[in-house]
């Protein structure tokens, strides 16, 4: 097909891709250069300029580790769990853990530990070469130390496992004394408080009108005002007897003549006479009927006397009754004291020996556990020499690619007819070939 019956713009992309390929061409041997010259400017680093740079690798298992930081909360359930907050150790984030092995005291204690040069050597320096991270959804911590020494990285990535556990041992181990101080110092101050809780209840005890003598009267006096009660509702059955028969006497004395009529024999004339005389029954009820009476008066006497030994009681009672009972809560309150104390020290004998337990634990080697230890590498990670010469032959090819378009931009010199008609936009009449000793030794076949 034609090039002039092609599209206008299909045959402009035409041209310019010819363009390109030719200025591709012409600058073959700029781009050839430039891109040995980036290969063997990047072999001659990776083989002979850049330190070899080793990695070694161990592995660490924290055993006590949650997902999400615990929020201080104030305890709930007393004492007992505001000590125990204070005796038990905190449980750390996998990111804690990770934070820790980083610590500026860590790696001094590395560098300490292995005796390296502190010019060369400094916390900042070791923590560049270190590199930990934790492995996605695991307790697993992954730690690895890149060094151009192999040996030497061998050594730091296990003196730092060995130093992190014997850290978060003394760590632990200072808390848990520190823990340990505090819950005696507490034990000796309440133990002060107590004996002056016990000192305080023995006093108070010890008084002349105490709990026990008011509780030994109180029982004493119902004891008694019991016994007089019973009297009194004797003594009130009693009177409504004698109440009774004194009525009954009434009712037959009054129904009693006071005198009869008797017939005697009259010893003047010897003839027998009615004569009135005193009744003898009569006299024999008024006679019992004064002596109910007297009875009667005598129950009612005694009555009245034990309704006051009844009533007096009971007003005894009622005050000695308000005195146990304000002296009993005075007692009940430096008694709950004494053993609300006596429980704060047992709670706090309780908490100080397992804190103690709890300090001659290695927690260090039960918090975090070594995997694996890290092995003498043999192979260098860095530099990566194949890698580093595919980066440089693709960055060189591109960047001279891009200068030889720059050149070709740069150069306004007519080489051939397609320049003169690009730069002067003038029409090309003829073409003066170049003659060289070679073309001029050629025949002529013109004429």
């Amino acid at each position: 097909m034609p090039e002039q019956n092609l599209p206008p713009e299909f045959a402009e992309e035409v041209i310019d891709l010819r363009q390109y390929l030719k200025v591709l061409s012409k600058w073959r041997k700029v781009i050839a250069l430039g891109t040995l010259l980036a290969v063997f400017t990047s072999a001659i680093l990776s083989f002979f300029v850049l330190p070899p740079v080793y990695e070694a690798q161990t592995l660490l298992l924290v055993v006590q580790a949650t997902e999400k930081q615990q929020v201080f909360q104030i305890p709930q359930d007393g004492l007992e769990g505001v000590v125990g907050s204070i005796s038990r150790l905190p449980v750390l984030t996998m990111n804690t853990y990770l934070g820790q092995l980083k610590s500026e005291v860590l790696l001094q204690r590395v560098i300490d530990k292995l005796k390296l040069d502190p010019d060369l050597y400094t916390p900042r320096t070791l923590s560049d070469m270190i590199k930990a991270t934790v492995v996605k959804d695991s307790n697993l911590i992954d730690v690895k130390v890149q060094n151009s020494d192999p040996v030497l990285a061998a050594r730091i990535a296990n003196t730092l496992s060995r130093e992190y556990l014997q850290l978060i041992s003394e760590k632990n181990q200072e808390q848990m004394t520190r823990s340990v101080s505090f819950l005696k110092q507490q034990r000796e101050a309440t133990e002060k408080e107590l004996q002056k809780a016990v000192e305080t209840l023995k006093k108070f005890q010890a008084q002349p009108r105490g709990v026990a003598v008011l509780e030994q009267e109180f029982k004493k006096k119902s004891e008694d005002l019991a016994d007089y009660e019973s009297q009194l509702k004797m003594a009130g059955v009693e009177l409504e007897q004698l109440s009774a028969g004194v009525a009954r006497l009434e009712q037959e004395l009054a129904s009693t003549p006071k005198m009869v009529s008797v017939e005697k024999l009259d010893p003047d004339t010897g003839k027998i006479i009615t004569v009135q005389d005193v009744n003898p029954v009569y006299v024999s009820l008024s006679q019992r009927l004064s002596e109910k009476k007297a009875a009667l008066a005598e129950k009612q006497a005694q009555v009245r006397g034990l309704k006051g030994v009844v009533d007096s009681l009971r007003s005894e009672l009622d005050k000695l009754q308000a005195e146990l009972t304000g002296k009993k809560v005075q007692q009940d309150k430096l008694q709950g004291e004494v053993d609300r104390l006596k429980q704060t020290v047992e709670t706090l004998a309780q908490k100080t020996t397992e804190t103690q337990i709890a300090r001659s634990i290695d927690l260090g080697d039960t918090s975090v556990i070594v995997v694996s230890e890290a092995s003498v590498p043999s192979h260098p990670v860095k530099p990566k020499k194949k890698l580093n010469i595919a980066v440089a032959f693709v960055l060189g090819l591109l960047a001279s690619t891009a200068l030889a378009f720059v050149l070709e931009h740069l150069d306004y010199t007519i080489k051939t007819p397609e320049d003169v008609t690009r730069h002067l936009e003038l029409p090309v009449v003829g073409v003066i070939p170049q003659v060289t000793a070679q073309t001029a030794k050629r025949p002529s076949y013109g004429g």
